[in-house]
């Protein structure tokens, strides 16, 4: 029964999250006045169509993807000839490659940030429901047996003020700090500074993980409390807690980028799996995970590789800065080669996934 409540779960969150990144693109496609023939959702056969004043809008079978099929919005096209024949009769001053550089922009951007947009009403909402934030300072109440905090030499009323690994330094405020940092250096020695009775002193470990969460821990328990907040505070802990989820983000694409943390990389299925142990934690946890993966799908989006809308804003900002058209059949051969790269990291991920939960 769970499996089937967190699949309903997956594709609606997942199904909301495209809607409204295509949705972004849709409104300032419509905004500059871009000629939209197909507004989707889900990819593969049509469900269901309905013709509005220009636009099909239409769910497909796959719940997985969508797109808003603008005239000229690939910019590959060396002639006429090519063009499919529905572009044929669109006017060149409804075509998006003939727009303005700076609208042609906001068009590709406005996807991400209707994903930073539902990402904040979702974290205000939150904040706004809870009426409190957990202060969850990094002293350390109980350290558990047999942990890499054990073994370090921890104890009880050390308070963990800087972590330090492969060269980055984390000044550490609260408990979260020390779990995200843990995370972002997955099986690294960490040196941890803690604040002993007035003394610095500087201890190594090496956090292990937990199968079951499938988080890097430390193995200690700290005290935390409830500060109860007023509801305009609550619009600002939202915002809060999604900038340091937004930097964290980042920094895990970073390391990505540098060749680390590849193991922890999940796909449908790990998101399918964590979606389904969220949402039986009830509504709070379910939004806050909602908002997360929205953030990562728009900061996914904004990588700089052709295949994305970051890619489509390169390759925009550079025509402008060198005031020449790129050509477009090296343009066309980079996208199908980023296409290559991203079912390759999908098919990695999903081995990730599929090991993770037979190990």
């Amino acid at each position: 029964m769970n499996i089937v409540i967190g699949l309903i779960a997956f594709v609606f969150m997942l199904g909301v999250i495209v809607l409204i990144h295509e949705f972004g693109h849709y409104i300032a496609a419509k905004k500059f006045g871009v000629y939209v023939r197909e507004f989707s959702l889900g990819m593969g056969p049509a469900l269901w169509q309905k013709q509005g004043k220009e636009t099909v809008f239409s769910i497909r079978a796959i719940p997985f993807g969508g797109y808003c099929m603008m005239a000229g919005e690939a910019d590959n096209v060396e002639d006429e000839e090519d063009q499919e024949d529905w572009q044929h009769d669109v006017p060149e001053d409804r075509r998006l490659n003939h727009k303005k550089t700076w609208q042609q922009i906001v068009v590709m951007a406005a996807g991400v940030c209707m994903n930073f947009l539902l990402a904040a009403v979702l974290y205000i909402a939150i904040a706004l429901c809870q009426g409190y934030v957990v202060v969850s300072e990094p002293v350390i109440s109980e350290v558990i047996a047999d942990s890499p905090a054990e073994t370090a030499g921890l104890q009880p009323g050390d308070r963990i003020t800087k972590l330090e690994a492969d060269g980055d330094v984390q000044t550490i405020e609260t408990q979260s700090d020390v779990t995200t940092f843990v995370n972002l250096h997955p099986g690294e020695e960490v040196q941890v500074t803690v604040d002993r009775s007035g003394q610095d002193q500087i201890l190594s470990l090496t956090p292990e993980l937990d199968e079951e969460s499938n988080v890097y821990l430390i193995g200690f328990r700290s005290s935390a409390k409830a500060v109860p907040i007023p509801w305009y505070q609550s619009i600002g802990e939202g915002l809060k807690t999604m900038w340091n989820n937004t930097t964290l983000i980042f920094r895990s694409f970073g390391m990505l980028l540098s060749g680390k943390g590849f193991e922890n990389l999940s796909g449908p299925i790990g998101i399918l799996d964590v979606t389904t142990q969220t949402a039986s934690m009830g509504l709070l946890p379910y939004l806050s995970l909602f908002a997360l993966i929205s953030l990562n799908i728009g900061i996914f989006n904004l990588i700089p590789i052709p295949a994305m809308d970051g890619g489509r804003i390169l390759i925009l900002g550079l025509e402008r800065v060198f005031r020449r058209k790129i050509n477009p059949k090296i343009v066309e051969n980079v996208i199908a080669a980023s296409f290559l790269l991203l079912i390759g990291l999908f098919l990695y991920a999903s081995f990730n996934d599929i090991m993770r939960l037979i190990g």
